[in-house]
């Protein structure tokens, strides 16, 4: 096993090998940009006003933040940046990045969508699709069956539940995954009962379905173990997917307006005690669960890699993947990807009016999370720097 070197995810001349000096620049300035938090916020509001105003800057926003974060606007279009992170033994794992359906009409087409999504990635052997609940189901009939107002007899649950069964019947027969994305708590509680149900029909004898668990959630670990217990009680493996969490300002704001205890711990600490220890209870529990890591934090791969490296575990094993978004944390991926663990890139895709939403949510993560942004921007501008140098 190797010896972990402290400057691990230093090397940018690994982690921005694939971008060109000119992308670089661009780079730079928009990471600079984002590293003020207030201009992010006049910028997320700029975004959304001259979209309904319907005026002519789609194609300055293609050209910065949107190239930056996503593959394009259609599949398609994302096949070079499939290309090119192959080339580095990095795979991807392209997502359409559209918000919440409301009608009928709406879920059915998302799942059609989903549903051609998984046989092309499954055609260019690409292992991972996330999908979102709230574009198979709406958020209010969520809500009601989370808190128990609907049950599974009711024509939203069992039409929720049959789509689910049609997507990951496509996903086995395509050997692709499929990763179930966390939502805000009070509508969770049906996506876990769902994800579970389908696991044990699909995760028999290895996993297909990952249900993701987000660690700024109190008592993330305690469910991460009762879910393990349920599915070696009922002979299936669990299917992990492991964040922090994306939904922080939202969940807080909720909890003081209906006056009940926020579900998400108090500190960023609490936060990535929460993280290391469900890591490590997954790492354990190999044998009857698949684990997949979201994270840009170096020091979490600091101790996963020193995890695997005390259990014996192959860097390569297919029950452990590591992913970072696309635009992010290329120090982390690349130098990952070259040492031979299994890491994925999620690519974004989608009509730009459609994506904005998520562009504004990528900005506020970067401006909000402490030391991202400059993170970002350091890296990037000690490559130019190092460029010139050899000029």
């Amino acid at each position: 096993m190797d010896k972990i070197n402290k400057n691990l995810f230093n090397n940018t001349e690994l982690a921005f090998s694939n971008k060109s000096d000119f992308e670089l620049k661009k780079a730079y300035y928009l990471f600079r940009f984002l590293d003020f938090p207030l201009l992010t916020k006049l910028g997320n509001f700029f975004l959304i006003f001259v979209l309904n105003l319907r005026l002519p800057v789609k194609g300055i926003i293609r050209k910065t933040i949107f190239h930056h974060f996503c593959g394009g606007e259609n599949i398609e279009d994302c096949a070079p940046v499939f290309k090119s992170l192959l080339k580095h033994n990095i795979l991807a794992m392209p997502e359409y990045s559209i918000e919440a359906e409301s009608t009928f009409e709406g879920f059915e087409n998302y799942k059609n969508d989903s549903i051609n999504l998984i046989e092309y990635i499954g055609n260019l052997s690409l292992p991972f699709l996330a999908i979102k609940c709230t574009g198979l189901i709406s958020i209010n009939a969520l809500e009601k069956i989370s808190s128990g107002e609907l049950n599974s007899t009711s024509d939203e649950y069992k039409d929720f539940k049959n789509r689910m069964r049609e997507l990951c019947n496509s996903a086995k027969n395509n050997n692709v995954r499929i990763l179930v994305d966390a939502e805000e708590s009070w509508i969770q509680q049906a996506i876990n009962d769902v994800t579970l149900e389908i696991m044990e029909i699909y995760n028999k004898k290895h996993v297909v379905i990952f249900l993701t668990y987000q660690c700024y959630k109190i008592d993330t670990l305690k469910k991460i173990s009762k879910d393990f217990q349920y599915a070696y009680k009922n002979d299936f493996n669990l299917g992990v997917k492991l964040v922090r969490g994306a939904y922080m300002e939202k969940e807080r704001s909720r909890s003081l307006n209906y006056e009940y205890k926020c579900p998400i711990h108090i500190s960023k600490n609490n936060t990535d005690n929460e993280f290391n220890n469900s890591v490590e209870f997954c790492i354990k529990n190999l044998n009857s669960l698949s684990l997949w890591i979201g994270s840009h934090n170096e020091n979490s791969f600091y101790n996963i890699i020193n995890l695997m490296n005390k259990k014996k575990i192959k860097k390569n094993d297919d029950r452990v993947w590591f992913s970072q978004l696309y635009g992010m944390s290329d120090n982390i991926s690349f130098t990952l990807a070259s040492l031979g663990y299994n890491v994925l890139k999620l690519i974004p895709f989608g009509p730009i009016e459609k994506t904005i939403p998520y562009l504004i949510r990528r900005a506020n993560e970067n401006s909000s999370v402490k030391g991202q942004s400059n993170r970002q921007y350091t890296l990037i501008k000690h490559e130019i720097n190092r460029r010139k140098d050899l000029n």
